[in-house]
């Protein structure tokens, strides 16, 4: 009886001791594991291969957000500037330390691209944009916002068939960069600046008098229709309108695209009720 206590306390004090060493194992484990290192990287570069397209009117950014920066773009007319905002971000298990991030033009990439493409990309003049060439990343912070400013002018005088393209590239002595998200290519569609007002018409099979408008305009956000017959205008994008009487009505649709009324487009089309 008595050996079977001693070899049972023999075993207690073996699995304690076992337990102690694990435990001061996976203490010391812990405090020197290496974790991972914080990156900067810019959201902008996750999708189309690096390629950030401003393809169309919608200025929702979409699957793309950035903080504070809902949208793809901003225009203003006053200033005769086309704002892209873009960002830096940094990743780590947290976000110590305030570093300088450097903002460069790099556009090496495009030319790649443009090997594999038959509407080539058109680099973006010096003298047509402006960048800054640094950011402050603050202590606490995941992100640096910046803006890459394209003159408007330009891309109204390059309406509508020109893709203008620009890479913009992030780096910082303090940080490493992911070298798979540290450049933008941010590609510009010209055919967005300026609206082409566009419409069809038929007549209603049950009522002559009446006229059902179908609305084929680009890049507009707004419409304007006047049926010529005094009646209020329409705002609606594909309106009918029942004319009072018979005669021949001039119709106008004004469609207003991204700067207002600088660019908006007219379109006029007679037609005659019986």
């Amino acid at each position: 009886m008595n050996k079977f206590y001693r070899t049972t306390l023999a075993i207690i004090i073996i699995f304690g001791i076992v337990l102690s060493l694990s435990s001061c194992w996976d203490d010391i484990t812990y405090r020197d594991a290496e974790y991972p290192e914080q990156l900067i990287y810019m959201p902008t570069a996750y999708y189309n291969n690096s390629q950030y397209l401003i393809n169309d009117i919608n200025r929702i950014r979409g699957e793309l957000p950035i903080e504070g920066n809902p949208y793809k773009y901003v225009i203003d007319v006053e200033k005769g500037e086309f704002r892209v905002p873009l960002a830096v971000y940094r990743s780590g298990i947290n976000n110590d330390g305030a570093f300088t991030v450097n903002i460069n033009v790099n556009n090496d990439t495009i030319a790649k691209i443009n090997e594999n493409r038959t509407d080539k990309y058109i680099l973006i003049p010096s003298d047509k944009y402006s960048l800054v060439k640094q950011v402050e990343m603050e202590d606490g912070k995941e992100i640096a916002k910046f803006d890459l400013i394209v003159n408007l002018d330009f891309l109204r005088d390059n309406f509508p068939d020109k893709l203008y393209a620009i890479g913009v590239n992030i780096s910082s002595d303090q940080r490493s960069a992911n070298p798979k998200r540290s450049t933008t290519i941010v590609v510009i569609y010209t055919n967005i600046i300026k609206p082409t007002a566009n419409f069809t018409f038929s007549f209603d099979d049950a009522d002559n008098k009446k006229v059902l408008f179908n609305n084929t305009s680009l890049m507009s956000e707004k419409y304007q229709w006047n049926f010529g017959d005094g009646s209020a205008v329409s705002d609606d994008r594909s309106p009918s309108h029942v004319y009072s009487t018979k005669g021949t009505y001039t119709v106008t649709l004004t469609a207003i695209g991204i700067t207002g009324d600088e660019d908006k487009s007219v379109k006029t089309e007679v037609i005659t009720i019986e």
